[in-house]
């Protein structure tokens, strides 16, 4: 290809972004387009950076101005394309690709509209998408476009088998894996283990960081992990619980059917054009406390012929809308200038 790709963003935390700009290098790198990930600053995100290393991801920092952007992308040659991911990422990066005439392509994830200057970011954000080819990951938020193209979300597949565990006596492990935040909903994470923990057939784990950290309780049933490295935390779990308010397309949920965990989730974003009911993971009209139990009651009694129905579903589903085949053509289409089409050949 004769072309190469930059990836921008101000990014400050691990969440689905993150894993997004992996995945997406990933992807390029399987199909020889040269790519590295340019930071709008460097936000001490050690964790992230180590996931980029350990993948043999390039990036760079600038020094959180436009100024230095604009440097920056002045210096690239014409072949270089742009690829901007987050609002702040988005707003600045189409100016200064605007300025510096560079091709700019932007991938919208946000679910939420936000509150304060966020909302306020995103509105401008939107605004500007004029500016650039737009792709976003779910129908939800290319509604609220004037111009994109829904590109779901992808994931590099490892053909595994699901193990069953050795010892069937042993708890389930529900995880709740992401930011803890209000849209995330891990207040309702924390009450269904607070109601379940009579039952010991279950026990609740959470993976991440966020303003509601504090607000974890203490108990036997529920076990606090915090960061942790994404291959460690599908050891440490059996069931993906999602339980959010607000959503986009997670990649949290496509990196758990990879690997062959079971999902319930609230109806919310993108997730019930994934998840078919009873078929593919468990689907709740709302997240709530409740309903999150109701579930689970239903899947511990599932006979397990049924349960690696329900994996082998999800992992067939996932190899054929999620693997990244189709996301690339419509991705070298953007990249090279071409008129963008959704109508791709089934693989």
């Amino acid at each position: 290809m004769n072309y190469n790709v930059v990836l921008l963003v101000d990014s400050s935390m691990i969440g689905g972004i993150e894993t997004h700009l992996v995945e997406l290098s990933k992807l390029l790198s399987r199909n020889h387009i040269e790519c590295s990930i340019l930071f709008y600053k460097h936000h001490c995100n050690q964790g992230f950076y180590d996931m980029l290393d350990k993948e043999n991801i390039s990036y760079d920092f600038l020094q959180g101005n436009i100024n230095s952007l604009l440097k920056k992308l002045s210096s690239f040659n014409n072949q270089t394309v742009i690829h901007t991911h987050g609002y702040k990422a988005g707003i600045l990066g189409r100016i200064a690709c605007k300025v510096t005439n560079k091709r700019c392509i932007s991938t919208f994830h946000a679910g939420e509209a936000g509150t304060g200057k966020v909302k306020l970011y995103n509105k401008l954000d939107r605004w500007l998408c004029a500016l650039s080819t737009n792709f976003a990951v779910s129908n939800k938020i290319k509604d609220t476009l004037r111009n994109a193209h829904l590109m779901e979300n992808f994931i590099s597949l490892q053909h595994t088998k699901y193990i069953p565990p050795n010892n069937l006596n042993k708890p389930m492990r529900i995880g709740f894996v992401g930011r803890l935040s209000f849209e995330k909903g891990p207040d309702i994470f924390f009450q269904l283990a607070k109601n379940m923990q009579q039952n010991k057939s279950v026990e609740f784990h959470v993976f991440g960081q966020g303003p509601l950290q504090s607000d974890i309780p203490v108990l036997n049933n529920l076990h606090y992990h915090g960061l942790t490295d994404r291959g460690a935390i599908w050891e440490k779990i059996d069931v993906l619980l999602i339980c959010s308010r607000e959503e986009g397309l997670p990649m949290t949920l496509l990196e758990a059917m990879s690997q062959r965990k079971f999902i319930i989730s609230s109806s919310v974003g993108a997730i019930p054009s994934i998840i078919e009911d009873s078929k593919t993971g468990f689907l709740m009209p709302v997240g709530d406390a409740n309903n999150c139990q109701k579930r689970i009651e239903q899947l511990l009694l599932l006979p397990n012929v049924q349960k690696l129905k329900m994996l082998d579903n999800a992992y067939n589903m996932l190899d054929e809308r999620f693997s990244g085949k189709k996301q690339f053509l419509l991705l070298q289409q953007a990249y090279t200038g071409q008129d963008v089409t959704e109508f791709l050949p089934n693989f």
